[in-house]
């Protein structure tokens, strides 16, 4: 399994590439590979980067939108983080259930 860092270089490389369009769209994790054991792994390692940093570093900045896009890639799963009812410390990655709470939808504006 490739590690994070190339995981966050190769979704930087992305949405870099996704500038050339002039469109809004949505992204689609519906077709990913990756299982659900192995997104949140990849959320784990990205959120250990972007949580509580204050840097503007873009190795912190891409960590963070990972972070958003592997929650998203996970959602079209069906997997969610937390439930209505929990507090922020007690929220775990479930099989969604119809009191999850699931990740906005990222979208890349392209110019």
């Amino acid at each position: 399994m490739p590690s994070p860092g190339r995981h966050l270089l190769s979704i930087a490389v992305l949405l870099a590439a996704c500038g050339t369009a002039s469109a809004q769209s949505p992204l689609d994790f519906s077709g990913a590979t990756e299982t659900p054991e192995e997104l949140i792994a990849l959320y784990d390692a990205a959120d250990g980067q972007c949580r509580l940093s204050t840097s503007d570093d873009v190795e912190i900045q891409v960590a963070c939108v990972s972070r958003s896009i592997y929650g998203v890639a996970l959602n079209a799963q069906d997997w969610c983080y937390g439930r209505e009812t929990e507090a922020n410390a007690e929220m775990e990655w479930h099989a969604c259930a119809a009191d999850s709470l699931r990740f906005p939808p990222v979208s890349v504006t392209y110019p």
